[in-house]
């Protein structure tokens, strides 16, 4: 397992990124089709000013996402009331319009910086792994105890 910049894409140590639900969906995704690298993405000093640039994009994008899809489901829920009445299909539509728009904010995601207390998705795997073997220690011991 490689620590890898997400900025230079390459090699080096630097802080460490949040696991968020974005990169835990695209490792689980990963995992499935059996291409995992599972490696632990960093952000190294040297490419620190321009991921504060691309972060600070990113909340800007997602805030004007947030702005136009809130707006889209508050011209489909109050058009109809205006005009026709009440409409269960237009809610429904504006709620799915809504969404679309806020995945948008996917294609231009910059995860956070993980905080010194804040475990990653790595160590919480790492843990869990540890857990599981310690688990079937267990087990197997209390099988051999019951054989003797």
């Amino acid at each position: 397992m490689a620590t890898i910049c997400i900025i230079c894409y390459n090699e080096k140590e630097g802080k460490d990124i949040e696991d968020d639900v974005v990169i835990l969906a695209i490792r689980k995704a990963k995992n499935a089709i059996g291409i995992a690298k599972n490696n632990r993405l960093v952000v190294c000093p040297g490419c620190m000013e321009v991921y504060k640039q691309k972060r600070g994009k990113y909340e800007r994008d997602l805030v004007i996402h947030a702005i136009i899809g809130g707006l889209v489901l508050l011209l489909f829920v109050l058009l109809p009331i205006f005009t026709t009445g009440f409409s269960i299909t237009s809610l429904l539509l504006g709620l799915l319009l809504f969404a679309l728009i806020m995945a948008l904010s996917i294609f231009s995601h910059c995860p956070k910086i993980a905080e010194s207390g804040m475990k990653t998705a790595q160590a919480a795997w790492k843990n869990e792994a540890v857990e599981k073997k310690a688990a079937v220690a267990a087990k197997k011991k209390a099988a051999t105890r019951r054989k003797k």
